[in-house]
C-alpha cells in the first residue's frame, strides 16, 4: 500500500446501506492495509507516516470532537489489531485536546461484493470519558480488501481501492464508481454530491432542495488526470401576468406563456495523483476539504433561453484546486 492513511469523520450518526449483497469480515484487515485509506464520520485524520497523522476537524458542524484553532494539526498515533478489531490511539498536544482520542473499529462490511471493505462500526472515546455510542463509518478513498480475498489491488487506482497512483480507466469507473456518490468538498467548507446512477447519468440536489438529473462524460485524460464533464438542462414555464403598462391582466391565455430553458455545462479536471493538502499563500494551514483527490473547474457555463432570447453566463474560475473529491457508498454521513 502507499504511505498515507486517511480518516474522515463527517456527521455523528453515520450512514447505512440496505443492499442484500453484503459480506461481513470475521477478521479486521491488517493495520498496514489501511495505509492510504480514508474513512468518514466527523474530523479528517490523515495517517502520513507509521506514527504521525494530521487531524483536521474544520468540516464538522458540531462540537462532538475537538476543533483546533489552527485547523489541521499533526499528532502521533498508534494502531493495533486484535482479531476483528483495530484500536487507534491518537495523542495530540494541541490545547483543544487534553486527552487521547481512541477509536475502536469493528464490523468490517463489503456492501457491494467487490471484495473491498465499504463500512464499519467505530466507538470513539476521549481519554477516560464514557465511549460515545457506536457509529457507522465508511471508507471514502482507497478501501482495503477483505482479509484473504482474491482481489488484486496492486493494479487498481488509489481512488477505487487499489495501490496504483493513477486515474481510473473508463472501465474501472463503470465498475467501481457507478452506483456510488461523488462528494466534492470545497476549500470554503461547502459540499456538493453527485449520485452516479449509470455510466452516463447522475442526480444531485440544488441549493433550494430540488432534485436535478443530468448526464456526464468521464475520460481518463492521462495517468494522473481525469476529466469529468457535466450537462444539466432545466425547462420551466411561467405566465406574463401584467400588460405592457404593468397592470394586472384580467385573464391569462396560452399566448402569455413564457418558456425558460437553462442549460449548464461544467468541466472538472480531477488530479488523481495529488492527494496532498491544499494550501493557501494567505493561510498556510490546510484548508477545509483539502485532503484527497484535487479538483478544479476549467469551464462552468450556463445558457438561459427565455422564449427565443439566449443569455450566456460563464463563472470566473480561479484556475487553482477548489477542493477534494471523495467516493461514498452512502453520502448521508454528511448529514
Amino acid at each position: 500500500m502507499s504511505t498515507i492513511f486517511f480518516l474522515l469523520f463527517l456527521g455523528c450518526n453515520g450512514g447505512s446501506n440496505s443492499s442484500n449483497d453484503t459480506t461481513t469480515a470475521t477478521e479486521a484487515p491488517a493495520v498496514l492495509d489501511l495505509v492510504g485509506s480514508e474513512i468518514a464520520f466527523n474530523p479528517v485524520i490523515r495517517f502520513s507516516t507509521a506514527s504521525e497523522c494530521i487531524y483536521d476537524n474544520t468540516l464538522a458542524t458540531e462540537n462532538t470532537f475537538p476543533k483546533p484553532s489552527d485547523g489541521a494539526i499533526s499528532a502521533p498515533y498508534v494502531a493495533e489489531k486484535n482479531g476483528d478489531t483495530i484500536t487507534i490511539t491518537i495523542s495530540p498536544t494541541d490545547a483543544s485536546f487534553g486527552e487521547d482520542l481512541v477509536l475502536v473499529i469493528t464490523d468490517w462490511v463489503d456492501l457491494d461484493n467487490d471484495q473491498l471493505i465499504d463500512q464499519f462500526s467505530v466507538a470513539p472515546t476521549l481519554g477516560d470519558d464514557t465511549p460515545l455510542p457506536a457509529m457507522t463509518g465508511q471508507f471514502t478513498v482507497n478501501p482495503p480488501s477483505l482479509p484473504n480475498s482474491s482481489v488484486n489491488t496492486a493494479s487498481l487506482p488509489d481512488f477505487v481501492g487499489g495501490d496504483a497512483n493513477r486515474s481510473p480507466t473508463l472501465s474501472e469507473w463503470n465498475n467501481y464508481v457507478v452506483g456510488k456518490q461523488l462528494v466534492f468538498i470545497y476549500i470554503d467548507g461547502s459540499v456538493s454530491t453527485l449520485s452516479i446512477s449509470s455510466g452516463t447519468s447522475y442526480t444531485t440536489i440544488d441549493s433550494s432542495g430540488n432534485t436535478i438529473t443530468g448526464t456526464y462524460d468521464y475520460d481518463m485524460a492521462s495517468d494522473s488526470q481525469g476529466k469529468l464533464t457535466l450537462f444539466e438542462e432545466n425547462i420551466s414555464t411561467s405566465y406574463n401576468l401584467t400588460d405592457s403598462s404593468g397592470y394586472a391582466l384580467s385573464a391569462v391565455y396560452e399566448s402569455d406563456k413564457i418558456r425558460t430553458t437553462t442549460s449548464r455545462t461544467a468541466i472538472y479536471d480531477l488530479n488523481f495523483y495529488n492527494t496532498n493538502e491544499i494550501w493557501s499563500a494567505s493561510n498556510p494551514n490546510p484548508k477545509a476539504g483539502g485532503l484527497g483527490i484535487h479538483f478544479l473547474r476549467t469551464k462552468d457555463e450556463t445558457i438561459t433561453t427565455v422564449d427565443s432570447v439566449s443569455t450566456t453566463t460563464n463563472l470566473t474560475l480561479s484556475g487553482t484546486p477548489e477542493g477534494s473529491l471523495r467516493l461514498y457508498s452512502d453520502s448521508t454521513l454528511l448529514n
